[in-house]
């Protein structure tokens, strides 16, 4: 019951969001950001750690807090559009996003390998499922189901295929999107989360080792598809800048693990840079490092 209303009161609120004007909205949602960032202890402490962790030796404790209430910010504003995406045309999002790179990636596709996009918890991450009516192409993304809710599972599905992403289960994934890219399609890797510590990599972020993921890598060796870096920046209250890289030059000396690994890093190398540009854009209340043993709870 509780699953069902859950569903129902977001059901709610993105009619209501999609009722007044965009302005009005995103007003709302950095002040629903502000009021989370004085409320969600939990969280607030999570993100002080990463950007500690991440920036301590080069940013002071005030720039670090005030990068972390950006971020809570960036976060309600987010959560306000994420609704208001299904129901946006193509005109309104080229009026809303800049592109920069896109001609250029598309050109990889002439080589019939697909493209492999690393992507991250950056900006409006949600808003690059657009980029799938920009180049007039379905975008397959790897997503874990929403446990305990399978209403919410299943109205989320629906809108993400309206806007163009075809939505791939995380179990066994790797042959699919090996297929997927073998018909010379577009698939999109959440790559910035944190890995199993029995399956991961342990590659360098920001100086310090964390468990990543190597299925990436592993993709990339495999189909031989070019990975390109894409990223969605909020430019202002109201804009965005959706920028795609070009393909990163892949590492292959001939030993395939060891391959595994330098690409891991290569990833983890290149996603830390677009962050240092915009450090307030990611999701730093992810628990991407491990805890010193004497902060974690008993």
């Amino acid at each position: 019951m509780f699953a069902y209303l859950t569903y129902l009161l977001l059901r709610g609120f993105s009619f209501f969001i999609n009722l007044i004007p965009e302005g009005p909205a995103l007003w709302m949602g950095r002040r629903v950001g502000n009021l989370m960032y004085l409320l969600d202890l939990e969280h607030r402490r999570v993100a002080i750690e990463n950007l500690q962790i991440a920036f301590g030796q080069e940013k002071s404790k005030k720039e670090r807090r005030a990068i972390a209430k950006k971020n809570f910010q960036n976060l309600g504003m987010m959560a306000v559009e994420f609704f208001r995406i299904p129901h946006m045309d193509i005109e309104t999002y080229q009026k809303k996003v800049e592109t920069e790179g896109v001609d250029e990636a598309l050109k990889v596709l002439e080589e019939k390998k697909g493209a492999l996009l690393l992507i991250g918890h950056f900006g409006n991450w949600e808003l690059m499922a657009m980029m799938s009516k920009v180049i007039n192409k379905p975008i397959l993304v790897i997503a874990k189901p929403i446990k305990n809710n399978r209403w919410l599972e299943r109205w989320i599905i629906r809108s993400r295929e309206k806007i163009g992403l075809e939505i791939i289960p995380p179990v066994n994934a790797t042959p699919k999107v090996i297929q997927a890219l073998s018909q010379n399609k577009v698939v999109g890797i959440m790559f910035d989360q944190r890995g199993k510590r029995s399956k991961g990599i342990w590659a360098n972020f920001f100086g310090r080792k964390v468990p990543t993921t190597p299925g990436l890598a592993v993709m990339a060796l495999k189909s031989g598809a070019p990975v390109l870096p894409v990223f969605m920046i909020r430019n202002d209250f109201r804009k965005h800048r959706l920028i795609v890289k070009k393909p990163l030059e892949l590492i292959r000396a001939g030993d395939f693990n060891k391959d595994i690994e330098a690409n891991t890093q290569l990833f983890n190398d290149t996603l830390e840079s677009i962050i240092r540009e915009h450090p307030d854009q990611w999701l730093w209340i992810h628990r991407r490092w491990e805890r010193p043993k004497s902060s974690r709870r008993k």
